[in-house]
Parts: structure tokens; sequence; C-alpha cells
């Protein structure tokens, strides 16, 4: 069974009904896989809410595992920033990829720009959401 961890713009993605994370979200409530998210998703995500939205914020994170910055992911998650430049991965992002290798998990995301340099040093999967014409 593979096991899953979802970062923020996934999150984001399923909370707005966005068509592209729906397959790993079906998988994950049928029980054919799990999913987790790091404790730095659920900051960015609260950074974000309107008011009203936390109940429905607490909904979508009850469906996963919350996985806590621990002193191996913070190494970890330095460690990758360095390799790949300082400027070139930002710490929340750094911190959930290194969320998922230390865990031996791959990361869904649709985040392409940020992720795909650390193709070397986790397994990835990136989604799309796609268009429909006007």
């Amino acid at each position: 069974m593979p096991k899953w961890v979802l970062d923020t713009v996934a999150l984001i993605d399923y909370f707005c009904g966005r068509s592209g994370i729906h397959p790993y979200f079906e998988a994950i409530l049928s029980k054919e896989t799990s999913g987790a998210y790091s404790t730095i998703s659920e900051l960015e995500l609260w950074q974000g809410l309107r008011p009203g939205e936390e109940d429905q914020h607490e909904a979508l994170l009850s469906l996963l595992e919350r996985i806590p910055l621990n002193s191996e992911i913070a190494r970890l998650a330095g460690a990758m920033r360095r390799e790949v430049g300082l400027n070139r991965l930002s710490l929340p992002d750094a911190a959930i990829a290194a969320t998922a290798a230390y865990l031996g998990r791959t990361l869904i995301t649709r985040n392409t720009q940020d992720f795909a340099q650390l193709k070397s040093r986790l397994a990835l999967e990136f989604y799309t959401n796609e268009r429909t014409g006007a």
C-alpha cells in the first residue's frame, strides 16, 4: 500500500474542490492508501483561513495523519536547502519535503516549480488540475 504526504497546495486544492487531487483523496478515503501532512502545512493553511472556515479545515485535516516537525526532519530540511540553494527552496517547502523523505513516503503535489529540483532526494508524484474550456 503506498503511503503519501500531501503538501499544502494539495490540501488547498482539495479544500477548494479542484479536480486533480480528487483521485488521491478517494484512495485515502477508501483505505487503499494512507495520507499525512506536515504541521508546516497546517501552519500555512491556518494563516490563510477566512472567517468561518475553521470547521471545514479541521474536517479536512482529520482525514489525514499529522506529522509534527522533529529534529531529524529539521536537519534534513536544512540539508536540502543547502544542496539546492537557499534562494531556490523555501523553508516551508523544505520542511514538507523533508517530512516525506524522513517517512519514506511519496510527496503528492502539483507544485512542480518548487519540488521538481528534489527528485533525487525523495519520491514525488505531481498531479494537474485539468482546465475545462470556455
